[in-house]
């Protein structure tokens, strides 16, 4: 149904879901790698998302963590 879609456009929504999930947990390793580093916040965060082969992507989340001083 998704190579459907691809030809006539549309959402194809369980794909959708899939992101937003990956997304999620991007951010979350994120933020869990900031603690460990004693950071106090992210800056500059940017997401980026890549086909790792057919039918398959990746999203990754990066950014700058920072330590507040003063």
């Amino acid at each position: 149904m998704a190579s459907v879609k691809t030809l006539v456009g549309g959402e194809i929504v369980s794909y959708t879901r899939m992101l937003d999930e990956a997304r999620s947990i991007a951010t979350n390793r994120m933020i869990s790698e900031a603690l460990n580093l004693g950071a106090d916040a992210i800056v500059n965060v940017r997401y980026s998302s890549s086909a790792v082969m057919s039918g398959a992507a990746e999203i990754v989340a990066y950014g700058t963590a920072v330590k507040i001083i003063g």
